[in-house]
C-alpha cells in the first residue's frame, strides 16, 4: 500500500504553503472550532441544571427530554448556516465567513450567560434560550465545513488527513474545555450556588475565546487553493446549483457517512454524561471527571487516526470506524452500567475509539469529495443536514429508547444500526474510493 496520494478525483493539488503560515492557519481555524463546540459541551454538561431552571417540572425525565430537545434545536439551523456561509466561502473566500461565524457563536454564548430563567421571566426564558440555540446552530453550520476545507487547502498533499483532523481535534478540545470548566465549578461551589448563578460562568467565559478567535482569524491569509480558483476566474456563479447539478452523488455519500459518525459522536459527547448520572447514578463530580478524561483520550486519538488516514487511506480508516460502531456500543454501555468510576471511564474509552477514527478521517475525505469552487458548500451543507438529522436527535432518541423499552442498554441499538448504514455507504461508494489513498 502506497503512502502517497493518487491524483485527486475532483480538485488540483494545493500549492505548498510556508510552514509558518500553515501553523498560524491551524491555530486560527482551531480556536474558532474550539469556541463553537465549547458551548455545546457546557450545555450538555449542564443539562440537569438547565432542565430545572428553564423547564421546571415535577417529572425529571420530562424536564431532561425538553432540554435535550433544545440541544437538538441547535442543530436545526446548521443546514441553513451551511448554505449561507458556504456560499460566502465559495464566492468571497474562506476568511470572511470564518470570522463571522466565530463572532456569532461568541456573542450568543455570552448572551445565554446573562439570560433570565423560568423563575425570573416565565415562558419567555425558554423562548429566549431557543432563539440563542438557533443562532448558535446557524454559526456552527457555517463553521465546521469552512474551517475543515480551509485546513485541507493549506495542507501539503500527503498531510491532508492530519491537517484536516485538526478540525475535529479542536472541536473536541473545546468539548474537553467545556466539560472541565463545569467540573471545576461543580467541585468548587455548593449545588445551590451552581444552580443559582454558577451555571452562568462557563457561558460568560466564552467572551475571551471570542476575542482570541476573532484576532487570530483576522490575521490569517486566504486558502491557496481558493486564491488559485479566484485568479483563474473559475469560481462557481451559483455554488448551490453547481453542487446539486454536478456533485449530487458525492453529496449523498457525505450524508450517508454522517449517519454513523453523527450518532456515535453525539452519543459520546452529549448523551453519555446524562446517562451515567441519571441512569447509572454516578455522582456529578465522578461523572464529569470520567467525561473529561475520556474526551481527552479522544482528542489525542483523532490526530492519530488523521495521520493513519494519510498512510493507509480514508476508506480503510472509515471501514474500521464503522465496524467498531457496529460492535462496540453494547459492550460500552454494558461496562458503563456497572456503577463505578472505573467502569464509566472504561466504557467511554471504548466508545471513543470509533468516534476518533471517524473524526480523524472524515474532514479530509469530505473536502476531497468536492472541487474547490463548491467545497465549502458541499462539505458544509451535507455535514449540516447529516448532523442536524442524526447528531442533534441522538441524545433525545437514546433517552426515549430507554423510556419506551425499559432497557438501559437500548441506545446501543441505534448506534449499531447507524454504523451498519454507514458501512454499506463506505464500502459501495465510488466517491470514497477515488478520494482515498490507495
Amino acid at each position: 500500500m502506497s503512502q502517497s496520494s493518487p491524483p485527486d478525483a475532483v480538485s488540483s493539488p494545493p500549492a505548498p504553503a510556508p510552514a509558518g503560515l500553515s501553523r498560524r492557519s491551524v491555530v486560527a481555524a482551531g480556536t474558532g472550532n474550539a469556541l463553537e463546540f465549547y458551548d455545546f459541551a457546557i450545555f450538555a454538561s449542564l443539562t440537569p441544571v438547565i432542565s430545572q431552571l428553564f423547564f421546571p417540572s415535577g417529572d425529571q425525565l420530562a424536564a431532561i427530554l425538553s432540554t435535550l430537545a433544545l440541544y437538538a434545536v441547535g442543530f436545526v439551523m446548521r443546514p441553513v448556516g451551511a448554505i449561507v456561509f458556504g456560499r460566502l466561502a465559495d464566492r468571497l473566500g474562506r476568511r470572511i465567513p470564518l470570522a463571522i461565524s466565530v463572532l456569532l457563536m461568541g456573542v450568543t454564548t455570552v448572551l445565554i450567560g446573562v439570560m433570565p430563567t423560568y423563575a425570573q421571566a416565565g415562558v419567555v426564558a425558554p423562548l429566549l434560550l431557543c432563539i440563542a440555540r438557533l443562532l448558535q446552530g446557524l454559526s456552527v453550520g457555517g463553521e465546521f465545513g469552512t474551517s475543515a476545507s480551509f485546513l485541507v487547502e493549506h495542507a501539503p498533499r500527503h498531510r491532508r488527513g492530519l491537517y484536516g483532523s485538526f478540525a475535529f481535534f479542536s472541536s473536541t478540545a473545546g468539548s474537553v474545555l467545556g466539560a472541565l470548566v463545569v467540573l471545576l465549578l461543580t467541585i468548587g461551589m455548593p449545588a445551590d450556588a451552581l444552580s443559582g448563578w454558577g451555571w452562568r460562568i462557563p457561558f460568560l467565559l466564552g467572551f475571551p475565546l471570542l476575542v482570541i478567535g476573532l484576532y487570530l482569524r483576522y490575521r490569517i491569509a486566504e486558502s491557496p487553493e481558493f486564491e488559485a480558483v479566484r485568479a483563474e476566474n473559475a469560481r462557481a456563479k451559483s455554488p448551490l446549483r453547481t453542487l446539486f447539478r454536478e456533485h449530487w452523488r458525492a453529496f449523498l455519500t457525505l450524508i450517508g457517512i454522517c449517519i454513523g459518525f453523527s450518532v456515535a459522536s453525539a452519543t459520546a459527547q452529549a448523551f453519555v454524561l446524562t446517562y451515567i448520572r441519571t441512569v447509572v447514578g454516578l455522582p456529578a463530580v465522578q461523572a464529569l471527571t470520567s467525561v473529561v478524561l475520556a474526551t481527552t483520550f479522544g482528542v489525542v486519538m483523532v490526530l492519530v487516526f488523521g495521520h493513519l488516514s494519510d498512510r493507509y487511506g480514508r476508506r480503510t480508516i472509515l471501514i474500521f470506524a464503522c465496524v467498531l460502531t457496529v460492535l462496540l456500543p453494547y459492550p460500552s454501555l454494558l461496562v458503563m452500567s456497572l456503577s463505578g468510576f472505573g467502569s464509566a471511564l472504561l466504557g467511554q474509552l471504548i466508545l471513543w475509539v470509533p468516534v476518533a477514527a471517524f473524526g480523524g478521517a472524515i474532514p479530509a475525505l469530505f473536502a476531497e469529495l468536492f472541487p474547490t469552487k463548491v467545497r465549502a458548500s458541499g462539505f458544509g451543507i451535507g455535514y449540516g443536514f447529516g448532523s442536524a438529522i442524526f447528531a442533534g436527535t441522538a441524545p433525545f432518541v437514546a433517552t426515549l429508547l430507554i423510556e419506551l423499552t425499559g432497557n438501559t442498554l437500548s441506545p446501543a441499538w441505534y448506534m449499531t444500526a447507524a454504523g451498519l448504514v454507514t458501512l454499506v455507504v463506505v464500502v459501495t461508494s465510488v466517491s470514497v474510493r477515488r478520494s482515498s489513498v490507495s
